[in-house]
C-alpha cells in the first residue's frame, strides 16, 4: 500500500495540487472583491473535477452547498462497505491566506524542493481533499473495507467559518461517530502527531476618558490584568489542567522546540513549564490602539488580544474583563470572544488504533500535542456532535511556514499520513 500511495501522490496528487497553489483564491476577509472575480469558485471547482476523475469506481455523492454571500462547500458522501458501518466526518478548507512578501520562487508558482512542495495553500489546506481520497483509494485497490465518510471543504475558514456549522447542519447527518479535522500543526515529521487542546481567545478594545494622566490610569488597569514583572495573568482566568493534559504535556514537551531571541530573558526557566505555558495558561498582547495618539489628549484606547486556557469560556471570560476593567473613567468593548478546545479523552480502542496506525506507517508511536494557538471553529465543531469521537490532525510542522512566505507541504509526510487514514478509515475498533 506505501507503494501505491506514494505513486499516487507523485502522478496525480501533486500535479492537481500544483494547479491548486497557481489560483490565488484569498479568503475572503482578504479579497473583497471574491464574489466578482471567482476565484475561490474556480479553486472550489478544481477540487471537484479531480475528485470525480478519481472516483469513478468507488460509489459517492458529491454536493456543492451555497448559502448567499459565502463561498461554495464542497460536501461528498462516500459509502462505506463494512459489516457493521459508522460514520465519519473529515474536515479541511481550500481558501487562502494573503501571499505577502519574501517568497523564494512566489505563492503562486509550485516547486518542489527537497520533497516539499512550496506555494500558498499546499499544506494550509489544500492537502486536506487529496489525502482524504487517496486513502479511500488505497484501500479500494487492495480490497479493504471502509467505513462511510462524508468530507466537507469549505472556503472559509481563514475568515471564520461563519457558515461551517450550517453547512453541515444542511447534510442532516444524525450521527457521527469520528470526526475528523485535518488543519492544525505537527512538531516533527517522525511520527502521528495529534492536537488534543487550543486556546480559545478574546479581542477587546480597552477606552479610557476623561482621566489627567490616561497612560498613569491606563498602566494600573493593565496591573489588575496582568503582572507586569512576571506575566502572571489574573487568577479569575486560570484553570485547573487535567490530569491527562498535564501528563501529556510532560510527554511530549522534550519534543516540542521553544526557541526565544537570544535577548529575550525567560520567565519561566523550566522546559516543560514553558510548554505548559504556552498551550494551559491565559496570556496577554498589546496589538493596536495607540499609533496616531495624541499625547496632550486625556483620553486613549488600545487594543488587547488576551489567549484563554482550552477549557476556559470566552463568555464568561468576557464578563471578568468587563467586572475587572470597567469604572468610572474607564470601559471595555469586546470585539471578539471566542471558547478555546479541551478534547475530550479518546476511547482505548481508538487511542489503540491510533497508535498503530503510527507506528505501521512512521515506526514511531503517536504523540499528543497540545496547541497554543486557536482555531476557533473547532470549538463549534465539536459541540455540533459532542458524543463523537474527535480527532485533530496536520501536516504544518514549524518549518511549513504557514501564513508566511514559503509555505511548504513535506510530501513524504504527506504520504505517511494518507496510510494513517487509511488505517483508521478501515478499522473496526473507531
Amino acid at each position: 500500500m506505501r507503494n501505491f500511495i506514494k505513486q499516487f501522490t507523485e502522478l496525480s496528487i501533486v500535479p492537481s495540487l500544483s494547479n491548486f497553489i497557481r489560483i490565488p483564491n484569498l479568503s475572503p476577509q482578504f479579497d473583497n472583491q471574491w464574489q466578482q472575480n471567482q476565484l475561490l469558485e474556480e479553486a472550489c471547482n478544481h477540487i471537484v473535477k479531480w475528485i470525480e476523475n478519481e472516483m469513478v469506481d468507488i460509489q459517492k455523492e458529491i454536493k456543492i452547498l451555497q448559502i448567499p454571500n459565502s463561498p461554495r462547500c464542497i460536501a461528498i458522501k462516500i459509502f462505506g462497505n463494512q459489516e457493521q458501518n459508522k460514520t465519519i466526518l473529515c474536515y479541511g478548507h481550500y481558501d487562502k491566506q494573503p501571499h505577502f512578501v519574501g517568497w523564494k520562487y512566489g505563492p503562486t508558482t509550485p516547486i518542489i524542493e527537497n520533497n516539499r512542495l512550496y506555494g500558498r495553500g499546499s499544506a494550509d489546506d489544500g492537502c486536506v481533499p487529496y489525502a482524504i481520497i487517496a486513502a479511500i483509494k488505497a484501500l479500494k485497490q487492495f480490497k479493504q473495507n471502509y467505513h462511510d465518510c462524508y468530507l466537507i471543504v469549505e472556503g472559509e475558514e481563514e475568515s471564520g467559518s461563519h457558515s461551517l456549522i450550517q453547512y453541515i447542519q444542511m447534510l442532516k447527518i444524525s450521527k457521527i461517530d469520528l470526526m475528523i479535522a485535518i488543519d492544525s500543526g505537527i512538531v516533527d515529521y517522525d511520527r502521528l502527531w495529534i492536537t488534543n487542546s487550543m486556546r480559545g481567545a478574546i479581542t477587546f478594545d480597552i477606552k479610557i476618558f476623561q482621566s489627567h494622566n490616561p497612560f498613569q490610569y491606563l498602566r494600573s488597569l493593565l496591573n489588575k490584568l496582568e503582572n507586569s514583572v512576571t506575566g502572571e495573568v489574573n487568577q479569575q482566568f486560570q484553570t485547573i489542567i487535567p490530569q491527562t493534559s498535564f501528563e501529556e504535556c510532560q510527554t511530549t514537551a522534550q519534543l516540542v522546540p521553544l526557541e526565544f531571541p537570544m535577548t529575550c530573558l525567560k520567565m519561566e526557566p523550566d522546559h516543560v513549564q514553558q510548554y505548559i505555558n504556552r498551550a494551559w495558561k491565559p496570556s496577554v498582547s498589546y496589538i493596536g490602539g495607540l499609533e496616531d495618539l495624541n499625547q496632550d489628549s486625556d483620553e486613549l484606547t488600545i487594543r488587547i488580544s488576551m489567549r484563554l486556557p482550552p477549557n476556559k469560556d470566552a463568555q464568561e471570560a468576557s464578563g471578568q474583563l468587563s467586572e475587572l476593567l470597567t469604572t468610572q473613567w474607564s470601559q471595555i468593548e469586546i470585539i471578539q470572544a471566542k471558547t478555546g478546545l479541551a478534547v475530550k479523552p479518546f476511547s482505548r480502542e481508538l487511542k489503540n488504533v491510533l497508535n498503530e496506525a503510527s507506528i505501521n506507517n512512521f515506526g514511531n508511536e503517536m504523540r499528543m500535542f497540545h496547541e497554543g494557538a486557536s482555531i476557533p471553529f473547532l470549538n463549534s465543531l465539536h459541540q455540533l456532535y459532542p458524543e463523537s469521537e474527535f480527532l485533530i490532525l496536520g501536516v504544518l510542522a514549524p518549518d511549513s511556514n504557514a501564513h508566511g512566505p514559503n509555505e511548504n507541504l513535506n510530501i513524504e509526510y504527506l504520504n505517511k499520513l494518507i496510510g494513517c487514514l487509511a488505517y483508521i478509515f478501515t478499522s473496526q475498533h473507531i
